[in-house]
């Protein structure tokens, strides 16, 4: 690991001018479709690396939890380790100057919740739950009856305590299923897709949101996270913590807030329900930062870029746009400063979200000036895809993949385009045979679930005859995001989707289409 310069910091600045360029047309992975910063890597000469090797990350956690249970990958960048867990997210980020910055976890959650994450709601299903749960504090046995029916879809996966309603055997934590990963030493950039879980499972909803995340090391501290968010499901997504996270309060106990003006301002609160310490993204200078004292310039410090809340052409982005703050529960009793960006748009079946962020490990004095002019790249905003991007699907001893092994079997598109779904591969682990499949929980156990609102409750008739569903179930491999096809005959030239030999088609990918 290096040591941070004054020379990197204004290379990292000067470079901030570039324009952000588009996708690539012709790429031909599904991981492929992260619009581009425009940022360059400020030390080019710097290494970074990545291993998908255990090895603990030296940090101190809450006892009765392993950290290799949430364990995908470990990255080093300049300045920076990061832990990053199987569903995506950020289980640990260490700094030689702070230490470990993510805070020391809840055993009924582990890295499910006290992570940097992207979480997503629709308000109008969980916005009735939510007024069924205060009407009934401190009744226990109406507020776990209805978790189930809880709408609220995490990217790092399910509370434990979930799990363990399921059944009475003992559960670790299930972490949203990586799909697809590659790590590029060239661009020091990791690449990842997820499928998110609904936090409260066993539940009653099915979560169709896909997750891709890239981590990047742009040198000088900073680590870029380009994120898109696909909603594949039915319902409309209007709530998204773009992203959810914050930091370990003992390492860094000043909480800095920035203002319009270019000032700055220690804030402090305690996260709950009601009335929380906020500000208009658009009356900020776009950062966040933590610092052990702020009245030295060159303290520790770890800043949070989420961006000015404005467009390209400096107006005000659609939707109400904030960042909130506070010490969870207080820092007696939780090390852990929350801090979350909501962003309240409407995301439709089939729309995509494009979001970035910037995690910058340097001086208190640095940070400022970084993430002032980092601010600009930063933000949330819907996206779109077209069809031209291809993904090559190869076949070898009667099984699917897309690395280029044995015979090219098809191709699929590449990005999420309009009026097309998601193709996933499934593994049957009992049999050992894959499956084709537009959904997701093909082979997930389901169980009824007898509706725990009272008759006249007005949302009764929503939870009449539902399910339960399994989708952690250990049978079930996740085997892969193969790409997308049409849901309607695109052209003349179109053929339909198949299954090559030793693999199964599920019904739901029956009569889509491939576009020539």
């Amino acid at each position: 690991m290096t040591t941070m310069t004054r020379t990197n910091v204004r290379a990292l600045i000067t470079c901030l001018g570039f324009s952000i360029v588009g996708t690539n047309a012709q790429s031909s992975s599904v991981l492929d479709l992260f619009p581009a910063s425009g940022l360059t890597d400020s030390s080019p000469k710097t290494e970074s690396s990545c291993s998908f090797e255990f090895k603990p990350c030296g940090s101190t956690w809450v006892k009765g939890i392993d950290e290799k249970d949430v364990f995908l990958a470990s990255m080093q960048g300049d300045g920076w380790t990061l832990g990053i867990g199987k569903g995506g997210h950020i289980y640990s980020l260490r700094s030689p100057i702070y230490g470990e910055s993510v805070p020391p976890q809840r055993k009924i959650s582990p890295w499910n919740d006290e992570v940097w994450q992207a979480v997503a709601t629709n308000e109008s299903i969980i916005g009735p739950i939510h007024e069924y749960h205060a009407k009934n504090r401190g009744n226990s046995k109406a507020y776990h009856a209805t978790k189930p029916l809880m709408y609220f879809i995490h990217q790092a996966g399910i509370y434990t305590e979930g799990a363990d309603a399921a059944d009475s055997s003992k559960k670790t934590a299930f972490y949203s299923p990586l799909l697809r990963k590659h790590w590029d030493p060239k661009t020091k950039t990791l690449r990842l897709v997820n499928w998110m879980q609904q936090a409260h499972t066993p539940c009653v909803w099915k979560s169709g949101v896909l997750i891709y995340t890239a981590f990047r090391d742009l040198g000088s501290g900073v680590l870029e996270v380009n994120q898109v968010l696909h909603n594949f499901g039915d319902e409309e997504l209007g709530y998204f913590s773009a992203p959810w996270g914050g930091i370990r309060h003992s390492s860094m106990p000043h909480t800095i807030i920035s203002r319009k003006d270019g000032s700055w301002k220690e804030e402090q609160g305690v996260w709950g329900w009601g009335d929380l310490p906020q500000i208009n993204l658009n009356e900020s200078d776009g950062w966040e930062a933590w610092v052990k004292n702020p009245k030295d310039e060159k303290s520790p410090s770890l800043s949070f870029v989420f961006g000015r809340g404005v467009k390209d052409d400096g107006k005000p982005c659609d939707g109400k746009r904030i960042v909130l703050w506070g010490n969870a529960g207080n820092d007696k009793v939780r090390d852990y400063q929350v801090t979350e960006v909501s962003s309240q748009l409407n995301v439709a079946p089939g729309g995509s979200l494009s979001m970035r962020w910037y995690l910058v490990s340097s001086t208190f004095a640095d940070n400022r000036k970084i993430s002032s002019k980092l601010a600009d790249k930063a933000r949330v905003s819907r996206i779109q895809f077209n069809g031209d991007a291809k993904q090559a699907i190869h076949t070898e001893n009667n099984a699917i993949n897309t690395d280029g092994k044995g015979e090219k079997w098809t191709e699929l598109m590449a990005y999420p385009a309009p009026n097309t779904v998601p193709i996933f591969l499934l593994k049957d682990k009992r049999t050992g045979k894959q499956l084709i499949t537009t959904d997701l929980y093909a082979i997930a156990e389901s169980d009824p679930y007898p509706n725990p609102l009272p008759k006249d409750h007005k949302e009764y008739e929503r939870y009449q005859n539902r399910v339960i569903y399994k989708q952690y179930s250990p049978h079930i491999g996740y085997e892969n995001l193969l790409g997308f096809a049409y849901k309607k005959k695109p052209a003349d030239t179109a053929k339909p989707l198949t299954a090559p030999e030793g693999v199964s088609l599920h019904e739901s990918a029956n009569g889509l289409w491939l576009a020539k």
